[in-house]
């Protein structure tokens, strides 16, 4: 009775539940807590994180790439990924992440800040990728430089940053 009216009042205070189901995702020697609807799926040598609905019209389901050394290696035109720069695994023209009928022409960025993730250094930049005239996206790169660990959002997910930042290293 008494863990019901606690909830109660918290779902009253705030009009949400206290604490939603968690599940730990592991990657290149760190694991972060996402919320237990979201899934995973192998990408090469990576891990996609999927958030949300995969549309047809789209490249990628909604979510966040998890990479290591190899998507380090090869994350700026098949060379090094250079910190500063979007992560453009391809020498070629890609296809627009939200929009496969657009591809991208260029990437501006909006901001480049040193963060924390998981009490290591780590680069953040985000840029906005434009697709023709008509269409843009948001990307989000962190770069852990130490552990040659890289993660590319270019679906915004909400609460990123903060995952991130409580991330757990072995």
């Amino acid at each position: 009775m008494i863990m019901t009216l606690a909830l109660s009042a918290s779902l009253m205070m705030t009009g949400a539940p206290a604490q939603a189901p968690a599940k730990t995702v592991s990657f290149q020697g760190f694991s972060i807590q996402v919320p237990s609807t979201w899934r995973t799926k192998a990408e090469g040598s990576g891990l996609r994180v999927i958030t949300g609905a995969c549309s047809k019209q789209a490249t990628e389901c909604k979510g966040f790439l998890l990479g290591g050394p190899d998507h380090v290696n090869y994350g700026h035109e098949g060379g090094p990924y250079q910190v500063g720069q979007p992560y453009h695994p391809s020498s070629g023209v890609m296809e627009c992440v939200p929009d496969k009928k657009h591809t991208e022409s260029e990437a501006k960025p909006v901001s480049s800040r040193n963060v924390s993730f998981g009490g290591k250094p780590a680069r953040y930049n985000q840029f906005t990728v434009s697709c023709g005239t008509e269409l843009s996206y948001t990307q989000r790169v962190w770069y852990v430089k130490s552990k040659k660990v890289i993660v590319v959002d270019h679906w915004k997910t909400p609460r990123l940053s903060s995952i991130l930042r409580q991330a757990m290293w072995k």
